[in-house]
């Protein structure tokens, strides 16, 4: 029987990055997907918060272009995108303080192929496609998973660990855990329960040869400018009077791919989905005037519908819904198999990425580390679904926050609210809103008791992510100092001039300290400085950058100021959460000590 230290149910987002970020910290693992190929349907769209910074981390940050375009703007309209919206969201501006994108309109059969395609290059991960899971067996000292593969051959595989990432009615929690372990999807933060049509659309442009008699040519209009107005950018949040609705661009801008997904509350199976699409799109598809105001011809002007061909369009229910319970002693769930959202936050698979990602460093340290007994595995399993569970509450107040503009009926306070803040921004105030999640973003984990970390040395923020530089070589994104050595953390030593002697005094607590090299080892030390020298890496200044892309708000400051004021020393996790800061060798052995009681050693 084969044996892997970690099996994985699902070659999802989820499932497929906590795979990658097992890689990194060498630890071998193999996913068992049931279908034989990619699902070509795009379904998510939206990437937000750290997500694109996640992927980036797991080595797929360069083909982000390939996979999507960054959002330049949320917008909140009344009834329709044809109206000026009464919010306007800046997503450009860098308020996350991570270098990379906070928002992403992707397709999600590249962005899993992307990942499949590094998948394939790791000597660490192993996909098997048209692989379906048919049973789970319980051991002390792992689990033992049974399946047919691509030939319907019945195989078995022991795991440390297995990992259900297949989604919200997929076999690990359905058919293993909810009638073994009582574990089951209950209602999140809030109680949402609603039907949307969803259609993905692919536009092709009109041009004078192929629609000689569309009317905005004689008035000047390129083919690309009739696109452009007819297909705004951005986002689009639309609320009543008429039917909530999200839509907007997704994919390369030159793919010219738009998602329109609007509520159906009557929904039954009887009605048509198409039908309703044309009859909600096309009113805002015709069109008497330009985005000034402009008349554009002597009646209405409708883009021509030969040039929409439909994709996809069906009904779906969706709902805001979380697990009683993250794991059962082995088994673990992640993505939507834990927490599903409703289509106005962009949370879904951000959120699997984000469950992914924190717990792919414990289980690299549970599976090196035999000696933690079963009832600290336990306590460091809690603390991540702790965690996990406010990253998902956090994320269900923003989606909660743009479902009550989505979805507002018109009264006289919305009224007056709307007014107000569409005189503001005509003026040009508050044209850099930015979304609802940034304080929690940015804040991590501080929030969660009992989290992996030690509020009393200032840990559970967020370390932020800017260019760094070591010697000659050229910048990197600081993220990449957390990949210096497979132990699972990263001692960051705030230097002056004395980085050599630092570096020695830590090794000698760490010694002292007896913490796992597993956990922390003495190539995991980063010297960093606002200045630098050859000894220490330093951090990079807008003006070194000429050659990167950059967005507006980078300041290198942002990296050692997302530390406590006054840290010398801090200990980081590689899902950039910080475990503790340290002003002196003294607390740094207090933080190192503590390390160890967390990990139950």
């Amino acid at each position: 029987m084969e044996e892997f230290p970690v099996v994985i149910v699902g070659a999802g987002p989820a499932g497929l990055t906590l795979a990658l970020s097992l890689a990194i910290h060498e630890i071998p693992s193999v996913i068992l997907e049931k279908e034989k190929a990619v699902n070509e349907d795009p379904r998510g769209v939206f990437l937000a918060g750290d997500a694109v910074r996640i992927f980036t981390h797991v080595g797929i940050g360069d083909e982000m272009d390939a996979i999507g375009h960054q959002v330049e703007t949320v917008n909140f309209h009344r009834s329709n995108f044809k109206n000026p919206p009464f919010v306007c969201m800046d997503q450009t501006v860098d308020v996350l303080e991570q270098t990379v994108p906070d928002s992403i309109l992707q397709i999600q059969p590249k962005l899993e192929n992307a990942l499949r395609d590094k998948i394939a290059k790791s000597p660490h991960c192993t996909l098997r496609t048209g692989s379906e899971v048919v049973g789970r067996e319980d051991l002390d000292d792992g689990v033992i998973v049974e399946y047919h593969d691509d030939r319907n051959t019945v195989k078995r595989v022991k795991c440390s660990y297995l990992v259900g990432a297949d989604g919200k009615t997929g076999v690990v929690r359905k058919r293993f855990l909810e009638p073994t372990a009582g574990i089951k999807q209950e209602v999140g933060l809030f109680t949402y329960t609603g039907t949307w049509v969803a259609a993905n659309l692919k536009i092709q442009l009109p041009t004078p040869e192929t629609h000689p008699e569309f009317p905005l040519w004689g008035k000047g209009f390129r083919p690309q400018e009739v696109y452009d107005l007819f297909w705004p950018a951005g986002w689009h949040f639309c609320s009543p009077p008429g039917k909530a609705t999200a839509c907007g661009r997704f994919g390369p801008l030159e793919s010219r791919f738009w998602r329109h997904e609007f509520a159906e509350p009557d929904w039954d199976d009887l009605k048509d989905p198409e039908a309703l699409l044309w009859e909600h799109l096309m009113p805002m598809l015709t069109r008497s005037h330009d985005n000034q105001g402009r008349r554009l011809a002597q009646g209405d002007v409708v883009f021509p519908k030969d040039c929409i061909e439909i994709r996809r369009c069906r009904p779906f229910t969706f709902c805001q819904k979380v697990v009683n319970k993250w794991f059962h002693r082995r088994t673990v769930l992640i993505g939507d198999a834990a927490h599903v959202f409703p289509p106005f936050g962009g949370q879904g698979i951000a959120c699997g990425i984000r469950d992914a990602h924190a717990l792919a460093w414990r289980l690299a340290v549970l599976h090196r580390e035999p000696s933690i007994l079963d009832e600290s595995r336990d306590k460091i399993l809690e603390a991540w679904s702790r965690e996990r569970r406010q990253g998902v509450d956090d994320s269900a107040r923003l989606t909660m926050g743009n479902g009550k503009l989505a979805n507002a009926i018109e009264s006289w306070p919305f009224y007056l609210v709307r007014k107000a803040m569409m005189f503001a921004w005509s003026l040009g105030l508050f044209r850099h809103l930015s979304p609802w999640s940034t304080e929690g973003e940015r804040a991590g984990y501080k929030k969660t008791k009992d989290g992996f970390f030690l509020e009393q040395y200032g840990g559970g923020g967020k370390l932020a992510q800017i260019y760094v530089q070591s010697g000659c070589q050229d910048p990197q994104l600081s993220d990449e100092l957390l990949k210096g050595s497979t132990a699972a953390m990263t001692v960051l030593i705030v230097s002056s001039n004395t980085a050599k002697d630092d570096e020695e005094n830590v090794r000698s607590l760490l010694k002292e300290s007896n913490v796992p090299p597993s956990v922390l080892s003495p190539k995991s030390l980063v010297s960093i400085s606002g200045k630098g020298s050859r000894s220490t890496v330093r951090t990079c200044p807008e003006r070194d950058l000429g050659g990167k892309k950059l967005r507006p708000g980078y300041k290198e400051s942002a990296y050692i100021a997302s530390l406590p004021p006054g840290t010398k020393y801090a200990i980081v996790r590689p899902d950039f959460i910080v475990f503790g800061a340290a002003k002196s060798l003294d607390e740094l052995r207090q933080c190192l000590r503590l390390l160890n009681q967390k990990l139950g050693l």
